[in-house]
């Protein structure tokens, strides 16, 4: 814009400087608001995480998990200092209730699957299910074998680091499903031994 006139230069640059100042006045104010609120949000979500560790997941399933995490997105912001560390943390300890869930079901799962071949009466219901089951596992051994070669492809592209992890997970979750069905298969035969003795 240039310089006033002489005459009003002074005026002009005193009510520009009054109104900076008031600018940064509210600004610092508003600022120090938000600090204050950053803080209360982080203590809000450290005792959030220390209820989340105490609570019986497994009583309260997937319901409970989905609840923390509604509660914690509504707490708000923390300090940025804290963020990083936070987030982190919260993410382990979802992680473990989930992990815990996991486990839980498939305890279940196998129970039911134990009673369910123990009141298999003929054997050749069980050689059925063991063969549905073997058959079942050497698919997945396929399917592994087949996620695992794409890995090597994936290398040598640019940018593939989030497709690798993506493989990985699903190689991963793909063993751990096979594991149970094994052990499924070896259950099968432990019973099959029992009815040939009895």
């Amino acid at each position: 814009i240039g310089f006033a006139s002489k005459k009003e230069n002074q005026k002009v640059y005193d009510r520009f400087r009054a109104a900076c100042d008031k600018f940064f006045e509210r600004k610092a104010a508003h600022f120090s608001s938000v600090d204050t609120e950053h803080e209360q949000n982080l203590k809000a979500k450290q005792a959030l995480l220390e209820e989340m560790r105490a609570a019986d997941i497994k009583a309260g399933g997937f319901e409970a998990i989905k609840a923390f995490q509604r509660r914690w997105s509504q707490i708000g912001f923390v300090p940025i200092k804290h963020k990083d560390a936070l987030q982190k943390e919260y993410k382990a300890v979802v992680d473990g209730m989930f992990t815990t869930l996991r486990s839980n079901e498939r305890d279940r799962s196998m129970n039911r699957f134990k009673e369910r071949v123990s009141n298999m009466k003929s054997g050749s219901q069980l050689r059925s299910e063991r063969e549905k089951l073997y058959n079942k596992v050497r698919q997945m051994e396929q399917d592994i074998a087949l996620l695992e070669n794409n890995i090597g492809f994936f290398s040598k592209s640019k940018n593939a680091e989030a497709l690798i992890a993506d493989v990985r997970e699903k190689i991963a979750r793909a063993k751990r499903d096979m594991a149970g069905l094994i052990e499924k298969i070896q259950l099968i035969d432990e019973e099959s031994k029992q009815k040939e003795t009895k």
